[in-house]
C-alpha cells in the first residue's frame, strides 16, 4: 500500500505508531506468552493495547482452525454480528459514525483468523493510513500465534488450533504468587483482570477476580504508585455494594496484583444494551442505581486509619464499573484513579483523569472535584440506563466534554417528568445545586421509583446472560476439579 502524508510531521507520527506497535508487540504479547499464561491472556492484552493507541472504540481477534472460529476475543463496543466481518479485508463503513478496519491473520498459505478495529467516523481514501497500522498490527499479531503454536506438537497450524480449542488449552495454566489463573476477563489501559484459584488447607478455596498490572507499565513509578494506592484504598473499603479487596502483592517476575471479589454477574453497560424484549423497566434501574449509590456513599465516607475522612471520590464512574450480580446485588468497583486527601499520587494542574463521557464539568476543566462530582456521573449513568444513549455524547471525546461544560440538556420527550426532574438535579452543572449525597440521590430515587427487589434484578441478569451463567459454573466445577486432582496427586506416595 503507497502511502502519502500531508507534512513531515504526520509521517513522522505515523513512524512513531508503528515503532510502538512494534515495543507492544515484543514487551506485552510475549510476556503473557513466556509466563505461559496461554493464548486467550494474551490476545486480550494486545487487542485493548493496540485499540487504544489507535483510538479504537471496539476491536476483536478470531483464531480459526480447519473449520470453524476456535477462539474470539472482543474488547469495547462491537456489534453483536461481529463473526460475518472476520471474513472481510480492509474498510467496511458500519453506518455514518463508524468504520471497521479487518486485516487477515496469515502467513505465507496459513490462514489464521483475522483481527479488526471499530474506529469513530468515515474516513476519506478509505482511511489508508488507519488500515496500514491494523495491517502492522496483524502481521505481528500472526507470528506471534504461528511462534505459540510452535511451542507444542502438532500437524498443521491449524490442526494444532483445532485441538486447543477441542483441549481447552486456551486456558492459562500460569500462577501469580499464590494464585492458579483460571481464564482472562478482560484488558484496560493499565490492567488485565483474569479469574484465578487460590487453595487453602485440604484443597478448599475460592474464585478471585485478579487484576494484574501490565508488564510494560511496571518501569513507570508513578504508575506503580497509583496501583498500590488503589490496592491500598480497596482494603480500606468494606460494604455490601462495594467489590471487596483481599489482598496485593509483587509476583515473582516483578508484576504487581491485587485479588479481589469475583463477581458473578454482568456490568451495567452490558444488561442496558442488550435490550431483550425492551428496554429496562424503571424498577430494574431504580434498583441498580439505588444499591450502586449506597456503595458510593460508603466509599465517599471512608476513614483513615485514624478516623478522619478521607475526601475519597471515584472520579472514573461509568455503566462499566457498576456490576449487577447473577443474585441482583450490586457492587461498584474500580478505584483506580480516585482521589483522596494525601494521597501519594498526586494529579498535575491540567491533567484530567477520568472517562469524557461520565465527567462532571468541573473535572472537565481540571477543577478542584469533591463527592458532587461522582453524583454527575451517576446522573449520567441514570439517563444512560432510562434513555438507551448518552446524556452528551457527541462521537467526539473533545466535543463531549465541551458540551457536558457548556450546553443545556433538554428533557427529551419521552422522558416521564419524575425521571427528569431526578436527572434535572444530578447533571446540574454548579456542584451546590446537585444532591448533596449519594445517600440523598438514592433516597429521593426510591421515593419516586420504588426499587426492583435483588432476587428480581438477579433473574433478569441471569435471563438475559445464559452463557455468562453457564460459564461462570464451567470455571468454577472446573477449579473443584484441579483442586481434587491435586489432593489426590498430594497423597499418592512418590515413586521409588
Amino acid at each position: 500500500m503507497s502511502l502519502t502524508f500531508a507534512s513531515l510531521e504526520d509521517e513522522v507520527r505515523f513512524l512513531r505508531g508503528l515503532v510502538s506497535l512494534q515495543r507492544l508487540a515484543d514487551e506485552v504479547l510475549e510476556d503473557c506468552l513466556a509466563q505461559n499464561m496461554g493464548l486467550a491472556a494474551a490476545l486480550d492484552v494486545y487487542l485493548t493495547q493496540c485499540a487504544r493507541m489507535i483510538h479504537a472504540k471496539g476491536g476483536f481477534v478470531e483464531l480459526r482452525g480447519t473449520e470453524e472460529p476456535v477462539l474470539t476475543r472482543l474488547w469495547g463496543q462491537v456489534p453483536a454480528d461481529i463473526d460475518r466481518f472476520a471474513h472481510y479485508e480492509g474498510a467496511v463503513v458500519l453506518d455514518e459514525a463508524r468504520t471497521l478496519f479487518v486485516s487477515q491473520l496469515e502467513l505465507a498459505h496459513v490462514k489464521l483468523g483475522a483481527i479488526g478495529f471499530i474506529l469513530p467516523g468515515r474516513f476519506e481514501g478509505g482511511g489508508k493510513h488507519v488500515m496500514a497500522l491494523v495491517d502492522a498490527i496483524a502481521e505481528m499479531l500472526d507470528s506471534a500465534v504461528l511462534g505459540f503454536l510452535a511451542l507444542s506438537d502438532g500437524n498443521t497450524p491449524l490442526e494444532r488450533l483445532d485441538e486447543l480449542g477441542d483441549s481447552d488449552d486456551f486456558r492459562p495454566r500460569a500462577r501469580l504468587g499464590r494464585y492458579e489463573l483460571v481464564t482472562p476477563l478482560g484488558t484496560g489501559g493499565m490492567a488485565q483482570v483474569l479469574i484465578a484459584r487460590t487453595t487453602g488447607p485440604q484443597g478448599v478455596g475460592r474464585l478471585v477476580a485478579l487484576k494484574r498490572m501490565l508488564p510494560h507499565l511496571t518501569d513507570k513509578s508513578e504508575l506503580v504508585d497509583q496501583f498500590l494506592d488503589e490496592a491500598k484504598l480497596g482494603l480500606k473499603l468494606q460494604h455490601p455494594n462495594l467489590v471487596t479487596t483481599y489482598d496485593f502483592g509483587q509476583a515473582a517476575g516483578g508484576g504487581y496484583f491485587i485479588a479481589m471479589e469475583l463477581v458473578r454477574g454482568v456490568d451495567f453497560d452490558q444488561l442496558i444494551y442488550e435490550k431483550g424484549d425492551g428496554p429496562l423497566e424503571l424498577g430494574i434501574v431504580s434498583g441498580v442505581l439505588c444499591q450502586a449509590l449506597e456503595g458510593l456513599h460508603a466509599a465517599h465516607e471512608t476513614k483513615d486509619d485514624d478516623g478522619h475522612p478521607l475526601g475519597l471520590v471515584h472520579r472514573d464512574l461509568s455503566p462499566h464499573n457498576v456490576m449487577v450480580g447473577f443474585d441482583g446485588q450490586v457492587k461498584l468497583l474500580d478505584f483506580g484513579v480516585a482521589k483522596m486527601k494525601n494521597q501519594r499520587t498526586l494529579t498535575l494542574p491540567g491533567i484530567v483523569k477520568g472517562k469524557p463521557l461520565y465527567m462532571s464539568p468541573e473535572q472537565a476543566v481540571a477543577e478542584r472535584v469533591d463527592r458532587r462530582s461522582d453524583l454527575f456521573a451517576m446522573g449520567l449513568i441514570f439517563f444512560e440506563a432510562l434513555m438507551g444513549r448518552r446524556a452528551f455524547d457527541t462521537g467526539n471525546d473533545t466535543r463531549t466534554m465541551e458540551a457536558i461544560v457548556n450546553d443545556a440538556l433538554s428533557r427529551p420527550q419521552e422522558m416521564s417528568a419524575t425521571c427528569w426532574e431526578l436527572c434535572r438535579v444530578a447533571l446540574a452543572k454548579r456542584p451546590e445545586e446537585r444532591f448533596r449525597t449519594a445517600l440523598e440521590f438514592a433516597e429521593r430515587l426510591r421515593e419516586l421509583i420504588p426499587p426492583a427487589s435483588p432476587a428480581d434484578i438477579g433473574r433478569l441478569a441471569r435471563e438475559r446472560f445464559p452463557k455468562r451463567v453457564e460459564d461462570l459454573a464451567h470455571w468454577e466445577r472446573f477449579a473443584a476439579e484441579s483442586s481434587r486432582l491435586r489432593q489426590k496427586v498430594g497423597r499418592e506416595p512418590a515413586p521409588r
